[in-house]
């Protein structure tokens, strides 16, 4: 088992093969291996994340495996270079969807009134924090959805006309993403 992680030796297609046979198998020093080979990726200082690292780990883990158990690995590269690009696009696409996330205009968010008490006043900004924390990171369609129901003020036929969805399916993507709000929160909290 060893051999197939030797610094020394090259990678062999028959090897790269083996690692990802293994992986997908839940062998847990294959397993190691390829969080390492993450963690040398997402752990750069260029990226910036409101997630935490182990956030990104763990997507990265489930592209990894979702891409193994389909076979889209061909070996044209090191099995090492494959997880270790598959890090990086995913690290890109954190920063790309903060970076639309970034695009709110805080204008259309409400502030409290000066007349408030300091107390509250600090309360509500701390919850102003939170909720700016959790819309940035439950995705650009959930975003798309609040935008729609709380700036727009569309009821769910609305939102189903406007995105070509019936309108069960609009109530469906509504509550899974308050549940994902929801789990986003008592993180943060």
């Amino acid at each position: 088992m060893l051999a197939l992680f030797s610094k020394t030796a090259k990678p062999t297609p028959e090897a790269d093969a083996k690692l990802a046979q293994l992986y997908v198998s839940g062998e847990k020093a294959t397993y190691k291996q390829v969080d390492r080979w993450i963690s040398q990726v997402t752990n750069l200082s260029v990226w910036h994340f409101v997630e935490d690292v182990e956030d990104i780990n763990s997507i990265v883990h489930l592209k990894l495996f979702s891409s193994l158990r389909s076979q889209r690995f061909r070996g044209e590269s090191t099995f090492r270079t494959y997880v270790q690009r598959m890090a990086r696009y995913t690290c890109i696409d954190q920063v790309r969807s903060q970076r639309v996330a970034r695009q709110v205009d805080p204008e259309d968010l409400p502030t409290p009134s000066g007349s408030e008490r300091p107390d509250l006043a600090h309360e509500a900004k701390e919850e102003r924090q939170i909720f700016l924390k959790i819309f940035r990171a439950i995705g650009p369609e959930c975003q798309k959805i609040w935008r729609m129901i709380f700036a727009d003020s569309l009821n769910y036929k609305e939102i189903g006309d406007k995105l070509h969805l019936p309108e069960g399916t609009v109530k469906r993507k509504v509550h899974e993403c308050k549940q994902m709000a929801i789990e986003l929160k008592e993180k943060l909290i």
